[in-house]
């Protein structure tokens, strides 16, 4: 004889007041559904069942952005060209080429060395400056243009809506020099 459990918005082992009568292979494979992603609700009659799990209207936008975001840091976003060779710096980097060029612009130095990844870039103190401010306002620009997709997401009120926002389009065209 097959042993019994009992559900009342939880299981038992033994019988409570409103409860229903389930088997014990059918609480395992209640159980194994629920490790599995699905969750266990009541039908109708009170009996348990799994159903898959729907995220609530913030987990879908806590999701997209979470997309957004990613799109925003990958190079499909963060990234330039000089000449063939392609890479991103990030702000701190820019800060800092920009102190270091300045002072070695003051200092009478007609040239500097950037690095790009593995690639040694030698320009010319403007051209490095000019170089950098151009990254400098095409990074803002992205900043915008992502800050103005998540106050967009934010305000979007269906599930469908949030899953067919595309933020892949509206950013800058990318920035390329000429060694």
């Amino acid at each position: 004889m097959e042993q019994k459990m009992y559900w009342k918005n939880g299981f038992y082992d033994v019988p409570i007041d409103g409860a229903v009568e389930i088997t014990k292979r059918y609480w395992q494979e209640l159980l194994d559904g629920q490790s599995a992603g699905l969750v266990i609700v009541e039908n109708e009659k009170g009996y348990p069942i799994l159903k898959g799990y729907e995220p609530t209207l913030l987990e879908l936008k806590a999701r997209k952005i979470a997309e957004l975001q990613a799109y925003d840091s990958s190079e499909s976003v963060n990234s330039f060209s000089i000449g063939n060779v392609s890479g991103w710096l990030n702000k701190s980097t820019r800060v800092g080429l920009m102190n270091s060029i300045s002072i070695e612009r003051e200092s009478g130095r007609p040239e500097t060395t950037i690095w790009l990844n593995d690639a040694k870039l030698v320009l010319s103190i403007e051209k490095a400056i000019d170089m950098l401010q151009q990254i400098e306002l095409y990074a803002l620009a992205c900043y915008n243009t992502t800050q103005g997709y998540i106050n967009a997401i934010n305000q979007l009120e269906t599930k469908e809506e949030i899953e067919a926002y595309n933020f892949k389009t509206g950013y800058p065209g990318k920035l390329s020099f000429f060694g």
